[in-house]
C-alpha cells in the first residue's frame, strides 16, 4: 500500500509540473529551449511549490525508515523498485545531538540526511523532463514512535527546467510508513514569491502566498483548487 501511495505522489508531481507550465519536457509545454524564460505567475508559483510538496513526501521518510530496508554504509540509492527517482542519500545519526556521540541508526536520537554536493535527487516527470533536488534535513528521531521531526536550518533547492528555488521546513513531522507529513510546514520562494505549504498528515495540502492567496493541492491526484 505505501508503494501505491508513493506512485501516486509521483503522478501528481508529474501532473502539477506540466499543469504549471514551467518544465520543459511536459507535453503541454509552448516554451522552446532558445526562449526566454518566461516570468511566473503567482499560479505558477503555486504549483512549484505544490510540487515541492509532494515530492518532499518521496524522501523525508527516509530518515526514519533506515531500518526498514537494506542500505549500505549509511546511504541509500535511489531508485528503489517502482521509483522513478534517481540518485544518493547520505545519513549521519548520533544521540545528543548534531555535535553528539556517532551511533547505530536504531539508537539514535538525532539524524542527518542529505544529498552530496553536485548531485540532487532527480525526479522523473512529464515527457522527459526531470526536476532537481539537493536538500540538507536535520531532525529529532524518537525510536518509539518511528517519528522525525524536522529541525531549523533543514531545506535546499529546487529546480525545474530554467527555474531556481529554495525551500526550508518548519517543525514539519514524518513517520515511518506514511506518505504524508503528519504536520508543519514548508517555505517555499521562488521567482520573488514566497509561499507556505502546510500539511496535517493526509493527502491534502494548504499552499499559501501572503497569506492572502490560497489553494489546496490534493497530493494523490496532483489538483490544485484556489481558495476564494
Amino acid at each position: 500500500m505505501m508503494t501505491n501511495k508513493k506512485n501516486l505522489l509521483l503522478s501528481a508531481l508529474a501532473l502539477l509540473l506540466c499543469a504549471g507550465l514551467f518544465l520543459t519536457g511536459c507535453e503541454s509545454d509552448t516554451v522552446a529551449p532558445h526562449d526566454d524564460t518566461p516570468e511566473l505567475t503567482s499560479e505558477d508559483a503555486a504549483y512549484q511549490a505544490a510540487a515541492m510538496g509532494a515530492a518532499s513526501g518521496r524522501f523525508l521518510p527516509q530518515i526514519v525508515e533506515f531500518g526498514l530496508v537494506n542500505k549500505d554504509a549509511y546511504s541509500y540509492d535511489f531508485p528503489a523498485q517502482g521509483s522513478d527517482i534517481t540518485g544518493t542519500i547520505y545519513f549521519d545519526f548520533r544521540t545528543g545531538g548534531a555535535d553528539g556521540t556517532p551511533a547505530a541508526y536504531d539508537v539514535a536520537n538525532w539524524g542527518q540526511m542529505n544529498t552530496a554536493d553536485g548531485s540532487p535527487l532527480s525526479f522523473a516527470v512529464g515527457i522527459g523532463g526531470s526536476i532537481e533536488v539537493a536538500f540538507v534535513i536535520m531532525a529529532d528521531l524518537d525510536q518509539e514512535s518511528d517519528t522525525a521531526t524536522i529541525l531549523e536550518g533543514s531545506g535546499g533547492t529546487f529546480t525545474a527546467g530554467a527555474y531556481t528555488a529554495s525551500f526550508s521546513f518548519t517543525d514539519l513531522v514524518v513517520t515511518a510508513g506514511e506518505a504524508y507529513p503528519g504536520s508543519g510546514s514548508m517555505t517555499f520562494t521562488t521567482s520573488g514569491f514566497v509561499l507556505t505549504v502546510t500539511f496535517d498528515g493526509d493527502h491534502t495540502a494548504i499552499v499559501a502566498l501572503d497569506g492572502t492567496d490560497m489553494w489546496v493541492v490534493d497530493l494523490d491526484d496532483g489538483s490544485l483548487t484556489e481558495l476564494s
